[in-house]
């Protein structure tokens, strides 16, 4: 279970591209969000590497709070980053069967925007991410150097990709008032491709070994997730957000207790760089 504090928090949930998303090596995306969100939001990874869209239907639940259960902080966002496991071509143990990938994406939303729900949370926004593009190349490679067979296909991972940002969409269209049951989602098929096509780039800048990201794949993840943010809700813009605690220069150097009371409800002070 999540240790719940008094800070909010952006839960991310994915396979091993969310796992190794804190990897600064790489300019992982995680990490960069966990820098943006000083002091605004806890950035709380939980990548699972190898794991499908099928683990992740037993997994979540364990992962989010019962919605009966009080707790003195909320998760505000949350990320669903699945499907370059499921892609994997039979017999692969990881092949997950595409209606049955549409399927599991449809209930990991639900467990948290349905009202029958125990894990209910109409406040927690949602942004799917789609899997990335395969380089065929480099993975076989990689493949090759595990002793496996190559278990990937381009126009395979392509039609899950699609069938993320179709469901991404349907929900999005469907989204509740103000900031309840929020749904967004992230073409990461469709941006690299076009950058591309477009830019005359290569898919080995934004892939390192064919599936797992590169740093400026990591970039294209965090500006994706940080446009959706400043657009769609410029208050949860870490430029505009608050950061908990006072200053150091407004600390009471004789009675700190009452100044770093955190935990009390006391609303976050305006941002500052000094």
């Amino acid at each position: 279970m999540i240790a719940y504090t008094s800070f909010d928090s952006f839960l991310l949930f994915g396979d091993s591209i969310t796992q190794f998303a804190f990897d600064i090596n790489d300019r992982g995306w995680a990490a960069q969000l966990a820098n943006a969100y000083q002091r605004r939001l806890d950035i709380i990874n939980r990548g699972f590497s190898g794991y499908t869209s099928k683990q992740a239907l037993h997994l979540l639940p364990q992962l989010l709070p019962l919605a009966t259960t009080p707790t003195h902080s909320k998760i505000q966002f949350m990320t669903i980053f699945l499907g370059a496991n499921d892609s994997c071509l039979p017999p692969s143990s990881q092949h997950t069967p595409l209606e049955r990938y549409e399927k599991n994406l449809r209930a990991l939303i639900d467990m948290v925007h349905s009202p029958t729900s125990p894990t209910y949370s109409p406040h927690t926004k949602i942004i799917l991410i789609c899997p990335p593009p395969v380089n065929e190349g480099p993975w076989e490679k990689e493949c090759e150097q595990r002793g496996m067979s190559m278990n990937r296909d381009w126009k395979v991972t392509k039609a899950y990709a699609e069938v993320c940002l179709s469901v991404g969409r349907e929900y999005s269209e469907r989204n509740g008032q103000g900031e309840e049951c929020q749904v967004d989602v992230v073409d990461t098929w469709g941006i690299m491709m076009k950058k591309v096509e477009g830019e005359e780039r290569t898919l080995e800048e934004f892939l390192k070994d064919g599936v797992h990201l590169a740093s400026a794949g990591n970039d294209v993840i965090f500006e994706e997730i940080m446009k959706i943010l400043r657009t769609k809700y410029p208050a949860w813009d870490p430029a505009k957000m608050p950061m908990h605690g006072p200053w150091w220069r407004h600390l009471d150097v004789d009675h700190p207790e009452t100044d770093l009371l955190i935990c009390a409800n006391k609303p976050p002070v305006p941002a500052s760089t000094d």
